[in-house]
């Protein structure tokens, strides 16, 4: 800040409210690289990191400018992001989450299993899965994924897998997870 350095590096914390007077060019590299994760708030999270980093550029008399790096420039969240066009991001992203019966209109619940024996872990798991089964058979419109590893399946030494619940949204519901944990903690 006091050297007024027109240039700035940095990881994802460079989008959390930095403001530096100067610093009127920013670039996002592989800024398509979050959106391949399993996780269903993928496209928001690109989203808000893009346009985060966007903002971080021409905050004060001078315009700003950002350079998106991609690989799939015709990615439509993509675009969005760069235009910072919110309300087109957003009745998207609500209408796949409707058509996936992904949250806020279904209930995801994600049980994750770690230890240092793969072999434990993933029996750990598949108790989960059946201890769901028996617990859900009766609730409608459920869905039982996994065992699966995470999408960094090791670390430190431990495996880690989950099984994820997707249902709609009911008391049963959460009841029938908390049982399930309980029970699988007790075995």
């Amino acid at each position: 800040r006091s050297q007024r350095i027109p240039i700035l590096v940095g990881t994802q914390m460079v989008t959390k409210g930095l403001n530096f007077e100067y610093v009127t060019l920013v670039g996002v590299v592989s800024a398509d690289q979050s959106l391949y994760s399993s996780d269903y708030r993928a496209g928001e999270r690109t989203f808000s990191l893009i346009t985060q980093v966007i903002g971080r550029s021409g905050r004060f008399q001078k315009p700003g400018r950002a350079v998106i790096q991609t690989f799939t420039p015709e990615t439509q969240i993509i675009r969005q992001a760069a235009a910072q066009d919110y309300d087109s991001f957003y009745r998207a992203e609500i209408e796949l989450r409707r058509v996936t019966g992904a949250p806020p209109f279904s209930d995801m619940y994600v049980l994750t299993a770690t230890g240092t024996d793969e072999t434990a872990v993933l029996r750990c798991c598949m108790d989960v899965r059946n201890e769901l089964l028996r617990l859900t058979r009766e609730i409608p419109g459920v869905q039982i994924l996994g065992p699966a590893p995470l999408p960094v399946a090791r670390v430190n030494r431990s495996w880690r897998y989950r099984v994820t619940l997707c249902c709609p949204e009911s008391r049963t519901a959460r009841e029938t997870v908390s049982r399930t944990l309980l029970a699988c903690n007790n075995s």
